[in-house]
Order: structure tokens, then sequence, then C-alpha cells
């Protein structure tokens, strides 16, 4: 908002907003004009680069290896290998901050145009754990044969059949509710990997009217809660783990969270995203990749994957670094009226933790975590200081989709509000907004 609605000044209605404006809060409402273009601007942040200060050097090798090869934007490689690193210890390890517990779950998206480099990241991320389901699922079909030759002597024995195998997966990139819900069940965790997410909320968003919005919410928050579908045998699911990793378009996600009211039910502002700015396609070149960094991580993919670390905690400066963090993200919540801000800012108690926990677990390799089980202050300086940067593109996500309208009007809307606090009628508060009465009404 550069300028308030005025009427033509020989009007006596402008003749009588002039005297509010004069007469009655002339320095507030300057002062909330200048808020209001304060707010407006957060959005408008350019240079906003991942950190890679504190990251892990197993990582950090292969992330800059990578980008020097591929093109593809550095915090591409960087959050898909966060998140298949979280993938392969699902609760076998859990940080307890003395309120609350969370594993090491993150739901990442990360945007750009088409021919930006968005396939690379994943493939040398999961490779490995792609690897791990392979072998998994050769072993099922095997235990499955087996299975069926038991089934079908005990049902001609007349007894009781031994239990069905299961396929055993950590990762999973479509499937219908039907489907999912068993298979989450039956691994206590899965993560969800797709090239482009937008088929997932394709899927998705078929299924909103039967509640799936609310499941997704839930798992978020590792929700227990049970299925109950007729022809269905009863599912309930306890402590569920779920990750998410997968790239979008600019487009796609706007229109995406605008048909799927993510925005609204608190859906989007439970991603991360990495959204980088200026990215380009970049150009060929004949650079090959180091095969001693993939050996590294597939080591590290190995460690992680195999032991059970258990309860973490934080240790006491690191306790005081996470509070200060906290407080910061309350105070930014609290000073606005946008609720998608309001939630946006909410959300990072939990991101910053699972970050962390994620870090300290990379960072035990190979020697094991230390003795008292604690999370470092350096790991947490480091996951904050990756948090600023999901805030930074989780502001860019807002304007989306239309959205940067709506937020002038969401800013319009607060600026009415406390023009009413002052005492400035609706009729009056209008004039100056530009805002119909009606709007008016609701929003007070």
């Amino acid at each position: 908002m550069n300028t308030l609605k005025q009427t033509p000044s020989d009007s006596p209605k402008s003749s009588g907003v002039n005297e509010i404006l004069q007469d009655k809060n002339t320095d507030f409402i300057k002062a909330m004009q200048s808020d209001i273009l304060s707010i407006s601007k957060q959005t408008e942040v350019k240079d906003n680069p991942f950190p890679m200060t504190g990251m892990p050097q197993i990582l950090a090798d292969l992330i800059n290896d990578s980008v020097d090869v591929y093109g593809s934007p550095l915090e591409y490689f960087a959050c898909t290998l966060l998140v298949a690193c979280a993938s392969v210890v699902r609760k076998h390890a859990v940080l307890d901050d003395g309120k609350y517990k969370n594993y090491p779950q993150l739901w990442i998206m990360y945007i750009g145009s088409s021919g930006i480099g968005k396939d690379a990241p994943l493939k040398i991320a999961f490779k490995p754990i792609i690897e791990y389901d392979l072998e998994a699922y050769g072993r099922y079909e095997f235990e499955l044969a087996e299975w069926r030759n038991v089934d079908a002597t005990c049902k001609k024995a007349k007894e009781s059949s031994p239990p069905k195998p299961f396929p055993k997966m950590i990762l999973i990139d479509d499937a219908t509710p039907e489907s999912f819900y068993p298979c989450l069940q039956q691994n206590g965790g899965l993560t969800l990997h797709r090239d482009e997410l937008s088929g997932w909320f394709a899927d998705f968003g078929r299924y909103a009217k039967s509640g799936e919005v609310a499941r997704y919410l839930s798992l978020f928050t590792n929700g227990t809660f049970s299925i109950n579908r007729v022809g269905k045998d009863h599912i309930k699911i306890s402590d569920p783990y779920y990750s998410i990793i997968g790239g979008i378009q600019p487009l796609v996600l706007g229109s995406t969270l605008n048909e799927n009211q993510m925005r609204e039910n608190g859906l989007a502002q439970r991603f991360l995203y990495a959204f980088p700015d200026n990215a380009k396609q970049p150009m060929y070149n004949d650079a090959m990749p180091n095969p001693v960094y993939p050996l590294r991580y597939k080591k590290l993919i190995e460690y992680l994957h195999d032991n059970d670390f258990g309860t973490l905690t934080l240790s006491a400066e690191a306790k005081s670094c996470y509070i200060d963090f906290v407080n910061e993200m309350a105070h930014e919540r609290n000073k606005t009226d946008i609720e998608y801000r309001q939630a946006l800012y909410s959300r990072f108690r939990m991101h910053v933790l699972r970050i962390a926990l994620t870090l300290e677990l990379i960072s035990s390799y190979p020697i094991g975590l230390n003795d008292s089980k604690t999370i470092s202050v350096e790991t947490m300086q480091y996951a904050i200081d990756i948090c600023r940067y999901f805030i930074v593109c989780g502001l860019k996500v807002e304007k989306l989709g239309g959205s940067n309208n709506e937020n002038k009007t969401q800013d319009m809307k607060e600026f009415a509000r406390l023009l009413l606090e002052k005492g400035i009628t609706q009729l009056e508060a209008a004039r100056i907004t530009g805002l119909s009465q009606a709007t008016i009404s609701r929003n007070k």
C-alpha cells in the first residue's frame, strides 16, 4: 500500500476524513502505513543463499562436487541429502527437548521451473536407499512364494496359515490411501520421494473430501490414528513417521496451494521450501563426479540405517540457543495478523529440532554419538541458520498463485482493525483503506 484511498478534496465526506486524520491519530495512521509497507516488503527478499557453514563435511564434499558437475542449485542437493539421511533412521532416533519428542522427519519441497536440474539431486541422494528397497523386495518375493506353498498345504489340512509376509520398504512414490496406510503400519515409517510432487497433489486432492487432508496434517505431528472402512480390516497406526521430498514448478505450486486450500488448512506451512533465487538452466560441462564422495555417502547411509540411536537431548548451550530462536519465532508470529505467517513461524519450533537431530546423527559418523547423546550448540546454531533460509523461502511461497494481492488485502484488513481499535467507525475505516464495510465488519 503506497497511498490512502481518498475522495475528492471538495467532498463533505473527504472533509470528515481529513478531520479524522488531522485530529484523531494522525501519527498513529502514518505509523500503520509504515508498518504495512514493511510487512508487504517482507516477501520481497533477495540474496538468500543456502548456508553451508556447518554442513557435515561428508555431505559438503558431495554437495559441492555435485553442483560443479550437474549445475543444479546447491540447496537442491543439500535438502535431498538431509531427507535421505533422515529416511533411513526413521524412528531409531528421537530428540527429547524436555517437552516434546521429535523424530528426524522432514517435509521439503524444492521449487524450480523446468530444466534447472531437479532430477539429479534426488537420484544421487536416494540411490543407495533404492538399492536397500530393491534387496528387500527380492526377499519379499522369495518369502511370498514360500508362504503360498505353505498356505496351500495348510488349507488342504484345514490348518491355520502363518502370517502373510509384507513388503519391507523405506521409500514410497505412489500409492492410494488403501495401500498406503497398510504399508505405513507395517513398516513403522515411510518417506515419499517423487521427481514431481504435482502428481502426488493431484491424487491427494482426489481424496480431500474423505478426510485425507486432516490425515496428512496429523502425520506431520506423528499423531496416532485409526482407519475403518467398509470391506477393509481395521488399521491402527501408532506414532507414524512420514517424510516427504520432491520437486515442483512455481506456477504448479501456486495453483496447487489455491486448489487444495493449503494455506488455509495449514498444510503449506508444514513444508520447508528450497526456492533458489534466479535459478537458470546449467550449461553443459565436461566435469565428471568424483567417485570417492558417493562411496563415502553410501557408508554414511549404512551407518545411519544399521544403528539404533535411541533418545537424544539438548545440551545446556543448545537448549539456550533453541529457546532464543523459539521466542523469536513467537514474536514474529504474534506481531502479524496474517494467518499464513502465523502458522509459518509457529512450525519452526518443530522444524529446527528435526533438522538439528538429523545433522547431529550425520556428524556422529563414523565414531558414534558422544557419551551424553546430546545435540551440540554448534549443531543447533547451524540448524537455526538453515531454518532462516527456509523462512525466507516460505515467505516467497506465500506470494505464489496470486497471493500477493491477497497479502495486500490482509495488510489492509489489519490496518482497518487497528483503526477500529482507535475509535474510528467502520464507514470511516472503509474510506481510508478502500475496503468494503462488510469486509471490515467480518474482520473485526
